[in-house]
């Protein structure tokens, strides 16, 4: 029993110890700050938001085409439009594809997205694709632009004024 405890505890040791020393790589760095980019819309939490965002960031919409230029612009209509709206409830990005640039210099994120809000007559989700391109700087990855284009509203009446 004694022999059995200490190899038991040998291999978590060695377990944790291998998983502590595992680089994080470039793209499991981007998956991780997605997850939090998500947290922060889906807490309405601007400031944390803008953390995510190079200063000349650029963003275009899914369902008008209009774009926002700047980290600051992008962060301002979260803010101003989203966030204001009572039924806003969230967006969500899912990565379906990840890939860094051979040059390191840029990583490219393709995936799904969801925006749901709750209106009087239902839950509307627009859904559809996009792509997001990421830099690195100081250590960490950033969203340099990503790209929406919307594919379906279902739900609500209120998708009769999705364009």
């Amino acid at each position: 029993m004694n022999v059995r405890f200490s190899t038991l505890l040998l291999i978590v040791i060695c377990i944790g110890t291998c998983y502590a020393a595992t680089p994080r790589t470039p793209t499991s760095i981007v998956r991780a700050q997605r997850a939090e980019y998500n947290a922060a819309i889906a807490a309405h939490d601007t400031a944390r938001l803008r953390t995510f965002l190079v200063d000349d960031y650029h963003l275009i919409s899914g369902s008008s085409g209009n774009v926002d230029n700047g980290g600051d612009a992008a962060t301002r209509g979260y803010a101003d439009e989203e966030f204001k709206d009572p039924t806003f409830v969230t967006y969500r990005r899912t990565p379906t594809s990840i890939v860094a640039a051979v040059s390191g210099k840029r990583i490219a994120e393709t995936g799904r997205f969801e925006g749901r809000w709750k209106k009087p007559d239902g839950t509307m989700r627009k859904t559809g694709i996009y792509l997001a391109m990421w830099v690195p700087a100081a250590g960490t990855w950033y969203l340099k632009s990503e790209a929406f284009v919307t594919l379906a509203c279902t739900g609500s009446t209120a998708c009769d004024q999705v364009d």
